[in-house]
């Protein structure tokens, strides 16, 4: 009675939109709350100057004290074949999604979350932390464990850090010491393309390249749209910078692209990324070379570790053959999915970019 109560009472509480107007005391509470990134970063990720429909709630009491918040970071579902104007579904990832401490920190949360779940269409959200695990099958939420982090060292500095915690103590600093011999063994040989293929360095996706997008996604049924106008705004526009963005192309013809990301770990190890890539599904051999060149690109670039996210089987093949090793599920939350929507053991995820810099 007590939980339904809550929710009765959230569908009545002071919940305000998001927007470029906000008061000072919500950009205060995201940075208390979720990482003291600034008004800059919270303005390009719930893209305040740009989205016409809401992408964040916050709940401010009348005192003026905010108690909560939840962002959206909105995407298209694609379902079905060909990628038609209907096959496309609102969605959107649910994230920061925090509540001040105290007695009424259930009923805020759960009015909150009940508020995205009315404007996003399908609802996403990843991992979560306990609470939210707790949370989400009492409200209907179901999850996805197919897709993983798959990882690759490229450096002996990875590997001695990997093998002196496997280690028993007396035998680490043997470790340390012998982890240089490891260079040979992860020593990479740029990749042969095949035929006709190179990647090119861009700044931007242009316009042009939602023709590229608009032939891939029948063949991927993606959860999260890569358009354009949509992977600008994640990595293009990302305040901080430090993404490589790659058009594939064959023949001269735009056919796909590889997006990558060197950043430091929390362990101080450089942390090499591949992002996302995209290519005709019926070139594997195009798979192949995008992962090996990527890997060869990180490694260059000086990251100890390379790490992706698969959920399908052709890329998790791929990666498997080119040295990786799958580590840690990826848990995905969803809710209300779109009529037609393919299993979710299905989908296929490789970036989950709606969690950045906070992993």
């Amino acid at each position: 009675m007590i939980f339904f109560a809550l929710v009765g009472r959230a569908s009545r509480v002071p919940i305000h939109e998001f927007d470029a107007h906000a008061p000072d005391a919500v950009f205060a509470f995201l940075d208390a709350t979720v990482s003291a990134r600034g008004r800059a970063h919270w303005q390009w990720k719930y893209r305040l100057a740009a989205m016409d429909a809401p992408a964040a709630f916050y709940w401010q009491e009348p005192d003026g004290r905010v108690l909560g918040f939840i962002g959206l970071m909105r995407t298209l579902w694609h379902t079905g074949a060909p990628a038609a104007r209907e096959n496309a579904h609102p969605a959107a990832w649910f994230v920061d999604w925090h509540v001040m401490p105290g007695g009424g920190g259930v009923g805020v949360g759960l009015g909150l979350l009940r508020k995205a779940e009315a404007v996003a269409g399908t609802l996403l959200t990843l991992q979560g932390s306990r609470d939210t695990q707790q949370i989400l099958p009492r409200l209907g939420w179901k999850q996805s464990l197919v897709p993983a982090t798959w990882v690759r060292p490229l450096s002996p500095r990875f590997v001695a850090d990997w093998l002196a915690r496997q280690a028993p103590g007396p035998l680490r600093p043997v470790v340390r010491w012998a982890s240089p011999l490891a260079r040979f063994a992860l020593r990479r040989r740029g990749p042969a393309p095949p035929a006709g293929a190179e990647l090119v360095d861009i700044d931007r996706f242009p316009p042009d390249y939602d023709a590229v997008w608009g032939a891939r996604a029948p063949e991927f049924a993606p959860a999260m749209a890569r358009d354009a106008a949509y992977l600008n705004y994640l990595c293009a526009d990302f305040p901080d910078g430090g993404y490589r963005l790659q058009l594939l192309r064959v023949g001269g013809v735009p056919m796909g692209h590889l997006i990558s990301r060197c950043d430091v770990d929390g362990r101080g190890l450089r942390r090499g990324r591949i992002v996302d890539l995209l290519w005709p599904r019926s070139r594997p051999e195009l798979a192949a070379w995008l992962v090996r060149s990527a890997t060869e690109q990180l490694q260059a670039a000086g990251a100890d570790y390379v790490e992706c996210v698969a959920s399908v089987g052709d890329l998790r093949a791929t990666l498997h053959r080119a040295g990786f090793r799958s580590r840690r599920p990826v848990l995905i939350w969803y809710h209300h999915l779109p009529p037609g929507a393919d299993d979710p053991e299905r989908w296929y995820i490789t970036y989950v970019d709606c969690d950045r810099a906070y992993r």
